[in-house]
This record gives C-alpha cells, structure tokens and sequence, in this order.
C-alpha cells in the first residue's frame, strides 16, 4: 500500500493526522521554552482526533478537531515568535516549527475527512434560509397511537376525558 492510497482511505487519514501530530509534539515539548497553553490547546486538539476516531460518523467530531487547528495555526505562530529560545532547545524548536507547518496540510485532510462523511465546511449565511446538508431538520411528532383512536365527535372526547377523573 502506498502513501496515497493510505491518505485517500477515510479512517486511515485521521489517524495518520493525530499520530503526526502526536510525534511532532512530543518532540516539541522536551525543552521547556514552550508556555502552558501549547500543550493544553494540543491535547484538546488530540482529544478531538481521538474523538473522530471513535465516532466513525460523526461529522461533529471533525468539525471540532479543524477549529481547533485552525485556531492552533495561530496559537502556533504567536507562541513561537514570542517565546522563542535564544538558548538551547533548537530539538523542540524544530519540531515545533513542522508542527506549525504541517497544521495547513492536516486541516486539508479534514476536510476530505469531512466531505467523506457528508459534512462541509460552509457556514450558514444569515440571509438564507436553507439549513446547510448535515443540519438536523426537526421532524414532525407521529402520534402512534393515533390510529387505534377513532374519536367521531367532540362528545365522546369529552365522556373520554371526564373518565380519567
């Protein structure tokens, strides 16, 4: 099996995406330049790969894990321009560096991960009345029991009611 075939098989490309991820911040994280908030936005980000792991289906799930790299690009780029070392940790700078690199190709993957399980990445435009595909329409209440109530007229519904008290 070759690297294309594996990335264009759905449940193969997420899990290549949180092991990249998971490998490149581990590396990144040997030194200590790096500020709380990195690891805790990275794990909520591994978090949510895992999620999408477990639900095969959901299209929640991946929506969750590209925000949270979306967002994790900047948090990326911001923490390194501050925070970085001027003193040894070049190992963790460079893997922190791929990791912020390689956020723009994984969020591309999602989003083939997203169109596979029938989502999209198109917000919903105020003006439009339209729900998006993957919106949840409400549906109207079936009364099962409908069917075996055959009321003719309102005074039997109302001999009916009066017996329940």
């Amino acid at each position: 099996m070759d690297i294309q075939t594996a990335i264009n098989t759905p449940f193969v490309r997420i899990r290549f995406i949180g092991f990249v991820h998971f490998t490149l911040l581990v590396n990144a994280m040997l030194s200590h330049w790096l500020p709380p908030a990195y690891m805790f936005y990275n794990i909520l980000f591994l978090v949510s790969i895992l999620w999408a792991i477990h639900s095969r289906e959901s299209v929640d799930a991946i929506h969750t894990a590209a925000a949270i790299n979306f967002s994790s690009f900047f948090f990326d780029f911001i923490i390194v321009i501050a925070f970085f070392p001027s003193v040894g940790g070049i190992w963790s700078t460079i893997f922190a560096v791929i990791n912020l690199c390689v956020r723009p190709f994984s969020l591309l993957l999602l989003h083939k991960e997203l169109v596979d399980r029938g989502g999209d990445f198109v917000l919903v435009s105020v003006a439009s009345n339209n729900p998006p595909n993957n919106a949840r329409t409400p549906r109207s209440y079936q009364d099962i029991d409908g069917s075996r109530q055959n009321i003719p007229n309102s005074q039997s519904a109302q001999s009916n009611i009066s017996n329940l008290f």
